[in-house]
């Protein structure tokens, strides 16, 4: 008869390592977490979310525990085959392959089947296992992690290269495997997948265009020359020579007002040209990084193409890496007569639902077009146009285009909008 003691001991360790087992694949396929937290004591919701936060944190204590009682149960079991179940008459090949058969059965196929189809369930479960355990896991997991950092220095020369950067398919890769872990929603990969295509924009997608940009003849009267760095909507004016593609320098017109408004030759600053084709990454890394000075886009023949600086570029990333999520409400009630327009929102919507008329629109259909109109040049953000029945400001210009606009009555009345 095999002792009691060792057979009690192999079966709660391979109880514990059930558990375990159970966990390690509840952590990754835990995607319903979220639904769950609503209906769950607040204790368990807290430490629900603390788990969803940080799930590395706990994978590492599952792993370290998992690594432990395989290892435990690997002598005990060796123990049990030489000793007393040879004693007994038993065949040792035939005993060890019984036994690990029953331990990968047991211990780890059916908790991993059983937490895949219920993962919160296990979690909570788990939680009253693994918190307790956290004082002993956590300083030993930190001791290995220093001793493999001390092994890799020792044993690797140091002209190997230890951390080679990732790739863009394995970046991909890595998003679609948070994805499948409940880790990252469908937006925030959506959004992830839009950065990384980032790449592929050159400084011609970002720039104003030619026609957009404030150009001044170095000609030009001091008169003139002081009216147009005055009334300029762009912040940096262009000066040019004999033609406009003939480019002297740039100036700052926010510094030229803050210095009092001295000759514009003072503050001329010499422009820097780049090709149409430079990859936006590249001319931030390699003209705008530390400055706030534009930079002026050439074409092939050197012909003046449009400018664009930091704010440009930031501008137009962020739009491709996170647009504005309302997109299919044009007309948004913010309260106390104030409403949020998209710039391509038609005019006649806004004033059958806002019971408001618009001036004659000359053909124009949005209301980005009415701005751009009545301005009479690309509006920057926080211009404002005046009509009889409402104020519109503009809130935000993307792409040389007017992306968002808010609109106040004077009249506020209180029907509800149809919302689409």
């Amino acid at each position: 008869m095999l002792p009691v003691l060792p057979v009690l001991s192999y079966l709660a360790l391979l109880l514990l390592l059930a558990i375990i087992s159970a966990t390690e694949t509840a952590i990754h396929m835990a995607r319903d977490l979220d639904s769950q937290l609503s209906s769950a004591r607040a204790g368990v919701a807290r430490k629900l979310r603390r788990i969803t936060a940080n799930p590395f944190a706990q994978l590492h204590r599952t792993l370290l525990l998992s690594a432990t009682l395989n290892l435990a149960l690997a002598a005990l079991g060796l123990h049990l085959v030489s000793g007393p179940m040879l004693a007994l008459g038993w065949n040792s090949w035939l005993a060890a392959t019984l036994l690990f058969v029953g331990t990968v059965i047991i211990g780890d196929m059916m908790p991993k089947f059983l937490a895949a189809r219920s993962p919160t369930a296990v979690l909570v479960g788990s939680l009253r296992l693994l918190n307790p355990l956290r004082s002993i896991l956590d300083p030993i997991a930190a001791l290995a992690d220093r001793s493999t950092d001390v092994l890799i220095r020792r044993l690797i020369p140091q002209r190997v290269k230890m951390r080679q950067p990732i790739t863009r398919d394995e970046f991909e890769t890595l998003v679609e495997m948070r994805v499948e872990q409940g880790l990252l929603d469908a937006a925030e990969a959506a959004m992830i997948r839009e950065a990384l295509e980032i790449e592929g924009l050159t400084v011609r997608d970002c720039m104003v265009p030619r026609v957009d940009l404030t150009l001044m003849s170095a000609f030009d009267k001091p008169e003139k020359t002081t009216a147009t760095l005055e009334q300029s909507a762009e912040r940096y004016v262009v000066v040019y020579g004999e033609t406009p593609d003939v480019v002297e320098g740039v100036i700052d017109t926010l510094a030229w007002r803050l210095a009092g408004r001295p000759a514009w030759a003072n503050l001329l600053r010499p422009a820097t040209f780049v090709p149409e084709t430079m990859p936006v990454l590249d001319a931030l890394d390699a003209y705008l990084k530390n400055t706030t000075q534009p930079v002026l886009i050439v074409d092939e023949y050197g012909g003046l193409e449009g400018m664009v600086s930091q704010d440009e570029i930031a501008d137009w990333l962020l739009y491709e890496a996170a647009p504005w999520q309302g997109e299919g409400a044009e007309i948004r009630d913010l309260g106390n007569g104030r409403y949020l327009l998209e710039g391509g929102t038609r005019i006649d919507d806004v004033a059958a639902a806002l019971h408001i008329s618009f001036p004659d629109t000359d053909g124009l259909d949005t209301i980005g077009g009415l701005v751009f109109n009545i301005l009479g040049h690309l509006p920057k953000a926080g211009e404002r146009v005046h009509l009889d029945d409402a104020d519109l400001k503009v809130r935000r210009v993307v792409r040389a285009r007017v992306q968002q606009v808010e609109l106040r009555l004077k009249k506020p009345f209180t029907e509800d909008i149809d919302r689409q």
